[in-house]
Parts: structure tokens; sequence; C-alpha cells
């Protein structure tokens, strides 16, 4: 970097030497500044970066007061290397600096560790083998540092699945041994690394094919990881390791094979059904790995669906009463997760919908006659999101999907109401409304456009039943009533 035409002006070493002190300075405010300019700097001249900070952190976080900044630096200038620049003896050197690191206590996610975690993954992004040879050296016995590293690893694949990808075979033979002894402590991290490494899978396979990845080896792998969680982890009393479990499971069900799925299915489906009991998070979760392995059962090209109708009545059943509980939330920091979840309780009905279009037509229309608030909300907008969808399907039905609606005009809920008007929308533009029923259901709309704020008031009361069922009221069967459903 070339310096300024002051004769005073300080040589660029000297400057970004400087820089590098003072994120040890006692101010948060002087650390931010320089770890702010050095970042910048290091966009420009990332060698002379990395040069500055690797000087100062052979002394560890004992001698310097911040190593976590210096870590972060450190990652930035990595990343911005060229081709041309990337020495490998180099960077082994700054691999071991972060590796010794983070082995050097028991501590997990300290601020430094995760620095030092990223100046892994940086190396990892332009030369992945040297970066995956220093943490092997640490995947071995009781190692502390072994959910550390199993972490990059996680890390390392969502930020380079088509890197990572091709090496999961190494990666699998490496931790599977360990995990059988994995503490329940420390559980969550695996399964989420699992989870990481499988979504790394799907990502690669938009461009690329599975079958170079994922051969006898890696597939033996995989199947003996899913019945591991499956058997043993999923049954944790820790509702933290159920939930890690179930979001990783959730990604594997694609990735292992046909019969290991089949068999699991008795298993798993109460498993996942079992979360419903708690709060809004965790129904997303359970609501994404439910939608992953009906994908997984019931549209794989390699043969028929593995359930039939009648066993995922039970998860239809538990799905409904969850639409109308995400939607009515009111809290603001409900709202993103509660929408996310309407959604995937959607794309859940439509893959039935799109195997089984009579029973899933029959189901939906049976719980809008039961007349349950909860149930009939549910209904109508399940119903307003697969008519468009399956339409084709269901174009012989519209007589009966005309007498059911008709059925609802006199419910007074207002959820209900405005579930019904938009079904009525929906219906329009697809041309259900045609003769007598047609001008019903204007009138329907028509008048309840024309609502007061005082007929709102009144319907309000009405909802309190909906918001009374708390978070977890959908789920309504013990788990071996699920179990022998599958039996």
């Amino acid at each position: 970097m070339a310096s300024s035409s002051s004769g005073n002006s300080i040589p660029a070493p000297e400057a970004v030497q400087v820089l590098v002190a003072s994120l040890a300075d006692e101010s948060p405010m002087v650390r931010e500044a320089s770890a702010s300019t050095l970042k910048d700097i290091a966009s420009l001249n990332p060698l002379l970066v990395l040069d500055c900070c690797s000087t100062v952190s052979r002394g560890g976080r004992r001698r310097f007061g911040n190593i976590a900044g210096l870590f972060q630096v450190m990652s930035v200038a990595i990343r911005a290397l060229g081709k041309d620049d990337v020495d490998p003896q180099y960077m082994a050197k700054l691999a071991r600096i972060a590796a010794a690191e983070i082995i050097s206590t028991k501590e997990l996610n300290a601020d430094w560790q995760r620095a030092a975690s990223g100046v892994l993954v940086s190396l990892g992004l332009h030369l992945p083998d040297l970066m995956m040879d220093e943490i092997f050296l640490h995947l071995s016995g009781s190692n502390s540092a072994l959910p550390a590293m199993v972490q990059i690893l996680a890390d390392f694949a969502s930020s380079d699945a088509f890197q990572f990808t091709p090496r999961l075979k190494g990666v699998l033979k490496r931790v599977l041994p360990i995990l059988g002894n994995v503490k329940d402590i420390h559980r969550p991290i695996f399964a989420n690394a699992i989870k990481s490494w499988c979504q790394a899978c799907w990502q690669y396979s938009v461009d690329y094919s599975l079958f170079t990845v994922i051969d006898g080896d890696v597939m033996s792998f995989l199947n003996s990881a899913f019945e591991l969680l499956l058997r043993v982890w999923a049954a944790s009393r820790d509702i933290k390791v159920r939930i890690s479990t179930v979001e990783a499971l959730g990604q594997m069900v694609g990735l292992v094979t046909r019969t290991q799925l089949k068999s699991a299915l008795s298993r798993l489906v109460p498993t996942i059904l079992e979360l419903y009991k708690r709060d809004q998070e965790v129904a997303f979760v359970a609501t994404c790995s439910l939608h992953n392995l009906l994908n997984a059962s019931l549209l794989s090209e390699s043969g028929p669906p593995l359930l039939d109708f009648e066993e995922l009545t039970v998860i239809l059943s538990t799905l409904l009463p969850v639409v109308c509980i995400n939607k009515d939330s009111k809290q603001h920091s409900d709202f993103s997760v509660g929408l996310k979840t309407y959604n995937e309780v959607q794309h859940c009905f439509l893959t039935v919908g799109q195997v089984y279009p009579d029973d899933t037509f029959a189901f939906i229309l049976y719980k809008c006659r039961l007349k349950e608030e909860p149930l009939t909300f549910g209904a109508l907008s399940v119903l307003k999101h697969l008519l468009p969808r399956l339409s084709e399907a269901w174009h012989a039905k519209r007589p009966l999907l005309v007498e059911a609606v008709k059925n609802l005009l006199d419910e007074s809920n207002l959820a209900v109401c405005k579930a019904l008007s938009e079904l009525i929308v929906v219906m329009a533009s697809h041309c259900y409304l045609a003769g007598p029923p047609g001008e019903l259901f204007v009138e329907y709309l028509v008048r309840h456009c024309a609502m007061t704020d005082m007929d709102r008031a009144n319907n309000e009361g009405s909802k309190e039943f909906i918001r009374s069922t708390g978070s977890f009221y959908p789920f309504r069967y013990k788990k071996s009533e699920v179990c022998s459903i599958f039996f």
C-alpha cells in the first residue's frame, strides 16, 4: 500500500500495526473503529493485514486483550485473498493458530472461539482439504474440542455447499464413530451439523448429480446416523435435543434409502407430531420436517407412496388447527414465525393433495361440516390455497364445494367469515359462482363489506375461543394412538 505524499505520514505497515494494537484498546468505540478500518484495508491489501494480525495472534488470547476482534479481521482478510495470493504453507500456519485457540479450553461458543472458527471456515473457502485436515486431527477420542470442530464443519457446509458436499464421505467416516458417545448437552450441536450437511447436499443437487457423491459408503453412513438419531436422540428427555434431532431427521429423510425410511415411519411420524404440544417456534420446525417427510414418502420417483391416506389423516388432523392458531397471533414477534408455519402447513396439504386429491377433498369438506371454529377456519384456509392448484383434479367436485360453502354462510365467527370470504373470491376466479349460488355468495360478500365497528366488536368474543386454545391445542392424540395407526 502506497503512503501519502506528506513527509510525516506513517508507512502503511506501521499504520496497520497501530490499528491492530488498537483492537485491544480499553474503549469499545476505539476497538470497533479499528476493526472497521482494518476490514476496509483488508479488501485492498489482505496480505498486509494478515501479516500484522498473525504476528500478534501467536500469543493467544492471554497476551492479546481482544483475540475475537483479531480473528474476525483475519477472517475478512482471508476471504479477500485472490487466488494467486493463497500460499498453502502460510494458510496452514494460520489454521494451526486458530485451531490451537479453539482446543485450548473446554468452553463452547465463546466469542473468541466463534471468531477462530470463522478463520478456519474462511480458509476452507480457498483450501478445503487443508482446513479439513486440520479439523480431522481433533476429531477423535474424548477431545473436548469435538463439538467446536463439528460446528466448524457445519458452518463450512453452509458457506460453500459445492466444496463441502464432495467431501461428505470423509466427514461422516470420522464423525459417525463418535456419535454414540456424544453427551446430551452436545447433541444439539451435532444434530444441527448433520442438518447443515444434508442441506448442503440438497443445494449441491440443484446443479450436480448427487449419485456421484452419495455412493454406497455414504448411504450406509447416513442410514446408521438416521437410525441412531431416531432411536436414541429423538427419545431424549431434553426438549432441545428432541427439537434439533427432528430438524436433522427432516433433512435426512430424502437422502436415506427408501427401505430405511419405510421402516422408520411408524416411529418418526409420532415423534414429529409430539412437538406440536410446544410453542410456535417448535411448531415451525415440526411442520418443516413433516413437509420434507411427506415429499420423501409420497412424491418419490423410486416407487409408490409409502403412506396411504388413512395413515395421513392423523397428520392432517393435527395440522388443521395449527393454521388457525398461527394466523390468529397478534404479537409482532410471533407474526413472522406464524406466517412461515402457516405456509408450511399449506405445503403439506398440497403434497398430500397431489397424491390423494379425492381423499383430501373429502377430508377437508368433512372438517368444514363439523362447524368447530378452529377446524372450520383451518379447512377454509386450506381450501383457498389448494383450489387453484388442484382445480383440474377437483373439477367434478364443484357442486359439493358450493353446497358446503352455502352451509357455512350463517357462521358468525369473524375469523371464519373472513376465511369464507377469501375462499369465495378464489372460487369466483375459477368459475364456481355461476347461477343462483353465485348471487347468494356475492350478497354475502357485500353484506360483510358493510360490517360496522360494533359488528366486529360483537364478533371478537367468539374469537376468544380460538385464542384460549393456547399454543398447542391441535395435537389431540397420544403417541401410542399415533403409533397404532402404522402397525
